[in-house]
Parts: C-alpha cells; structure tokens; sequence
C-alpha cells in the first residue's frame, strides 16, 4: 500500500539525527513531596483567552460512513527528522483538572512506572481502559490511505476533549487539515477489540504557530520551523448514541504547567517492531529537556505513538495521573513532547472546555 505521504508521526532516524548534548540539559526528578501542594504555586487567575487559534470542523457522519467496512490494519505511518531550533517552555499557569475517577493523586500513589524504554505492553485495567485509545485520519475526505495516531479522553467542562498532537490533525507538507478524524478508545488488535465503539470528531483546535509555521518534506522526512514548539491539539468528539465519551469512559486528569516528577508515556507504536496492535507505554524518572521546549526521555516506540499522553503523578492502582504533554517528535532511541502550558490552556479553553468549577479541586492547592 502506498506510504501515507504528509502525516508527520513519531520517527526513527539515524543516530545522527539525536539531540545532542547542546541542546538539552539533564533534568533529575524531582523528590516525591507528601502532596501537590509543596510543587505547586497557588493557582493563578486563569490565562486571558485569545481568539487565536485554527479550528477545522469535520461532519461526523460522513466519517462514520469513510470508516464503515474498511480494514483498521492499514494504517500507515511517515518517518520524518527532529526540528532544529531552541524554543522555551510554554508558560506555567499552575492550573489542572483532575482524573475524573476520584480524588488528587498524592506522592505516595503517583509513583509512576519506573524506568523503562523498552516499549513495554501497558498494564490493564483502571481509568486508563477506556481514556486512552487510538486515532485515525486521512488526507482527504475520499482518500483511499490513512494513517493512526494516538490520543486522551482529559477531563473537560464539555465531556468531549480529546488531547493529541498538532500534526495528527495537520498536514506539515501540504499545509491542509486532515479528514475523517475518527477516536477508537481502549482499541486492540486493528479495531477487532472495540470495547467502548468508534467515536467521530465534530471539531479540532491547533494554534496558528503551529499552522503557519510548522513545516516538513516529504522527499528528504525533514521538518522546520518554529511552530514545532506548538505541537498539541484538542478535539472535540460527537456524542455517540447522545452520550458524551467523558460520561461513557471517564476522562484523565490535566495540568497546565506544573512540575513533572516522574513521566508515563502511552501509545499505540506501529512501526517495526512494532504492529500498532496493543497499547504500550515508556516510562520515566529522570529526562533532558526537549529543544522546543518540553521533555525527551530515553523511548523506543515508534511512528503511530505521536498524539500519545505524557503524565505525571501516575497511579499505578488507579491507572490515572495529569497529562502534561503530547508526543511529539523522536528517534530510534528517544522520544519528545511539548509541554502544555499557557498557550495550550488558551486553546483548551477556546475549544469550550473550561468552566468556572474545573480547576476548583485541584488547582488552588
């Protein structure tokens, strides 16, 4: 089948495509504290929102009517390299939601997963069954290739948010919006395994920057341009059946700029040697600080991963924690996120998932 040409997904290069030592700086995780409070300022007042942003609206029945009938194990992926460039960290607001199947997750139970790289399947069970799942989407409307990615159900004022990267929704060498956005959530085996159905998007939210100059060719897999440091996008869902997803599988937590301590990372690699068929997680406690302003940890997951969620403050029990980024970009050895912050909140709040209450329980601690 003919490779999904435009779709900029999680890549593996060479190693002399690895961010080198002048581009990062060691970060060690910081000590657990007893609570959120000794890591956190007081929340702020929330980020003054801004009519900046690009938004794309899909009909999701002539999605559902793409989808019908075709065979989810096709999917395919695009390698591409890491931008070049230095960018800072979004801008911290201190503010977060949190996981929706109970109370704040303290130190002594967001232990994480430890350390490990290796692309390990991810443990079942908890709010994680139904909250994380796998994305697809094609370049047009009627083309006959698509390709995947991965994404998160996070806790929103309007019950229908999904978190994912920018170039899952954007295409960085064409410069046009991609179609037929269609969420899978707990999926296994190509879409054999659909436990909670097929979900269709109505909208999705990407900042400007990232449109305007986020950049990639398809003859040589490079990317440019500053817009990477914008790499995350909100989608919002159709209900499905008049049911929200949020009111169906639960919704994780999200913060908007609070310090990470130990780092999950979640998604559906499909790459060699990889099949895109299970959900797989890299973990971490210790990171560098990606380029274009977030995290990169040591991951060998592949293309097909990118959207995935990055958390912080992981119950292992409760399989829930607080998105803090999306993937990104990588290598053969490394992966990378963007961390949210200021400018992401002002999209999550422009996609109507903010209300007065959000923030209430866990952003004032």
């Amino acid at each position: 089948m003919k490779r999904y040409r435009a779709l900029v997904c999680l890549m593996a290069l060479a190693a002399t495509c690895l961010i080198g030592a002048a581009c990062t700086t060691t970060v060690q995780a910081r000590p657990a504290p007893d609570s959120l409070a000794p890591v956190m300022p007081p929340a702020p007042a929330r980020p003054e929102t801004v009519d900046l942003l690009s938004k794309f609206e899909y009909e999701p029945k002539e999605t559902a009517d793409y989808w019908k009938n075709r065979d989810l194990g096709e999917g395919s992926t695009r390698d591409t390299g890491i931008p070049d460039g230095e960018a800072p960290n979004d801008e911290s607001t201190g503010l977060l939601a949190l996981p929706t199947d109970g109370s704040i997750i303290g130190a002594d139970k967001g232990v994480g997963l430890g350390d490990s790289d290796e692309g390990a399947p991810m443990p079942s069970g908890g709010l994680k069954t139904g909250t994380t799942g796998r994305l697809y989407m094609s370049e047009s409307a009627s083309s006959s290739s698509y390709a995947v990615c991965s994404a998160t159900v996070v806790n929103s004022a309007s019950h229908d948010i999904l978190a994912t990267a920018a170039h899952c929704v954007w295409l960085t060498d064409t410069q046009a919006p991609l179609r037929n956005v269609m969420f899978v959530p707990g999926e296994r085996d190509d879409g054999r395994e659909a436990p909670y159905g097929r979900w269709y998007a109505a909208e999705s939210f990407i900042r400007p920057e990232f449109e305007k100059n986020a950049f990639s060719d398809e003859d040589d897999g490079t990317v440019s341009g500053a817009g990477w440091a914008y790499d995350y996008a909100f989608i919002r869902l159709a209900p499905n059946d008049g049911k929200k997803i949020q009111d169906v599988v639960g919704a994780q937590g999200i913060a908007f700029g609070i310090p990470a301590e130990s780092l999950v990372v979640i998604g559906y690699p499909t790459a060699p040697p990889f099949d895109g068929r299970s959900e797989r997680y890299c973990s971490s406690t210790r990171w560098s600080r990606y380029s274009m302003g977030g995290y990169s940890i040591d991951c060998v997951m592949t293309a097909g991963s990118s959207g995935g969620g990055w958390f912080t403050r992981w119950d292992p029990e409760r399989a829930a924690g607080y998105l803090v980024a999306t993937t990104s970009t990588g290598d053969d050895v490394s992966m990378n996120a963007v961390v949210l912050g200021r400018s992401a909140y002002q999209l999550f709040e422009a996609a109507g998932a903010v209300s007065d209450g959000l923030f209430e329980a866990g952003g004032g601690l």
